[in-house]
């Protein structure tokens, strides 16, 4: 009709054939026809409202392109993307959103943590870690909740002890009774392949009074061991000899690791030795003989070498 803006028989094709793309072009080339009256938004929340999400999606950002710096229309294109899975473009959204809007921040909140729960279900620990991190950059102190322990799990996966370690202790105060125990032992786990041995035997000790002994298999019992035995070398170093012998009698009274036990009681003989007590000492370089069964160790070799300086050496004291 004379006086009317002349328009394109059709929409610009999208690329790749994208149906929310696709939809988008035809929305923007008919607003640029004046064939519609109703304004983006307002289409928008009908179709939201029937549950159409990508459609209503197309819509709000067909409103936010039209008007830029509207705070409503990027907190429904924002919203839109979460509700439709898509994170990298609800993170990209929220961005914008909140540099304008801060106020919006508890609805981005709500939808990374939607977003991180949905990716846990599915097993996608990637996504699930990366919509929480999100989270954690507009609220650090945020309780995550039941997604504590997997955060952390995650992060100590990824070698990133130091942040496992956070997760793990909020994992620990949320978790109900019958978990703790489990996140107690990767605690230790963790704090072990730390070197913080000191550590690790706590959570393994702690783990221990809530398991039944006939539960925990050996395993526990191994690993405490091997950190009592590591932890009697640096007490060694530091030249703190009851706490050597501590760790010495830990290693000893456990019996693990068996390829530590000949090593524990030789140096609980060289320390019993050096306060002068030559019987104690010696019952511990016999001990060492004994594990070798006559295979001639070099171990065992020494050991017999501080039996004749016992029996024949002074000034041994006792």
């Amino acid at each position: 009709m004379p006086g009317e803006r002349p328009c394109a028989p059709r929409a610009p094709r999208a690329p790749h054939g994208s149906r929310g793309a696709a939809l988008l072009l035809a929305l923007l080339a008919a607003a640029a026809c004046g064939e519609d009256t109703e304004s983006a938004l307002a289409r928008g929340d009908r179709l939201w409202a029937d549950s159409q999400y990508t459609e209503a999606l197309a819509e709000y950002r067909l409103a936010a392109y039209q008007r830029p710096d509207d705070a409503h229309a990027l907190a429904r294109v924002a919203h839109a993307f979460a509700r439709t899975g898509d994170f990298a473009r609800t993170h990209e959204a929220y961005q914008s959103l909140l540099q304008v809007a801060p106020e919006h921040a508890d609805q981005a909140l709500f939808d990374y943590v939607t977003l991180a729960q949905q990716a846990s279900e599915r097993g996608d620990r990637y996504g699930m870690a990366s919509a929480l991190e999100a989270a954690l950059e507009i609220r650090p102190g945020l309780q995550v909740g039941e997604l504590a322990a997997p955060l952390a799990r995650f992060y100590a996966a990824r070698g990133e002890p130091e942040r496992a370690l956070a997760f793990y202790e909020r994992a620990v105060a949320a978790a109900p009774p019958d978990s703790v125990p489990a996140l107690l032992y990767e605690l230790a786990e963790l704090h072990e392949e730390r070197g913080d041995c000191r550590a690790a035997m706590g959570y393994f000790r702690a783990y221990e009074e809530r398991v039944p002994r006939a539960a925990q298999g050996d395993q526990v019992s191994r690993r405490v061991g091997g950190c009592a035995w590591v932890l009697s070398r640096q007490a060694r170093a530091a030249e703190d000899t009851e706490m050597e012998l501590r760790y010495l009698d830990m290693v000893l009274d456990l019996g693990v690791p068996e390829n530590l036990q000949d090593q524990a009681w030789f140096a609980r003989g060289e320390l019993l030795a050096g306060l002068g007590f030559r019987t104690a000492a010696g019952q511990a370089f016999t001990r060492v003989v004994e594990l070798d069964r006559g295979r001639g160790g070099r171990l065992a070799e020494e050991a017999r070498a501080w039996l004749d300086r016992l029996r024949f050496g002074r000034g041994l004291g006792r």
